[in-house]
């Protein structure tokens, strides 16, 4: 059927098909010079943006990377509940560090420092750093770079004399970090021999160390821990078990949150599959 039948007697003869998409679709089927444009693949660089921060300890201001987001698509995540998202390594983007006074700390704790901290972090921290005078703000942030201001923030930390959850979740994503850089290097063993023994080894470290922070923050503080709800730490946490093969803790862990009335029913199911799954692998031990 023609739409537009009847337009005739106005001069138009609109002969086919109506279809008011076909001047866009011809657009991004050809460049401007008429030829086939062939699709744009998207890099890490299209979703990072600068952003200026005034910093709460010297109270001066210096630019940071950050993510954006809302644009990210989000993949599945690792057992340990690791983040992923297509393109970017947005844990490499979770930190702040001034490069002035060395303040540094998670993203989502770096402006909520109150008084007493603060005074921790100027006698305790700041006199001991020594500000690179010849760094520079890389376009996008290797796992190298990313690693070091994390461990810049774990001190910072420590010295402010922050919660246990803090501590534990810095390692952490120094830990994630350092597997995901390891993924990278072992595309080419041979030539990142050294390289990898030296990653795998901090890795191997803070992962326990936030493994051990967890465990004993969930049973002297109070939830939320580092703005993490209980029931997702208790989760990652019983994957962790099952990673150092303490399938014991594991059960104990995936038996309190079945029977909380407080755990989502989704959540319930991962524990019964994790349940399952911890079963077969001693079954194999035996």
């Amino acid at each position: 059927m023609n739409l537009l039948s009847g337009m005739e007697k106005f001069g138009f003869s609109m002969d086919g098909d109506l279809d008011i998409l076909a001047d866009e679709k011809a657009k991004a089927a050809t460049g401007a010079d008429g030829s086939a444009q062939a699709a744009v693949e998207k890099t890490e660089k299209d979703f990072i943006l600068d952003k200026k921060i005034r910093c709460p300890i010297c109270d001066r201001d210096f630019q940071i990377r950050s993510v954006l987001a809302t644009k990210l698509k989000r993949l599945e995540p690792d057992f340990d509940l690791r983040p992923n998202y297509q393109y970017v390594d947005k844990c490499k983007y979770d930190f702040m560090s001034c490069p002035n006074c060395g303040y540094s700390a998670l993203d989502t704790t770096f402006l909520k420092i109150d008084t007493a901290r603060a005074k921790l972090i100027k006698n305790e921290f700041c006199p001991s750093f020594v500000p690179q005078q010849n760094e520079t703000l890389p376009e996008i942030y290797d796992y190298d770079y990313s690693v070091e201001k994390f461990k810049l923030a774990l001190i910072c930390t420590m010295k402010k004399k922050g919660k246990m959850s803090e501590k534990a979740y810095v390692c952490l994503k120094i830990a994630w970090l350092r597997r995901a850089q390891l993924k990278e290097l072992e595309a080419d063993k041979e030539a990142n021999k050294e390289k990898i023994a030296l990653v795998k080894q901090e890795y191997d470290g803070f992962y326990k160390q936030a493994y051990e922070g967890f465990m004993k923050a969930i049973s002297t503080e109070t939830p939320p821990y580092c703005g993490m709800a209980s029931e997702a730490v208790e989760f990652m946490l019983a994957n962790m078990s099952v990673y150092y093969k303490k399938y014991d803790d594991a059960m104990k862990i995936i038996a309190r949150l079945i029977g909380s009335p407080n755990t989502s029913r989704k959540l319930k199911d991962k524990c019964v599959d994790l349940k399952d799954s911890i079963v077969a692998k001693q079954a194999q031990n035996k």
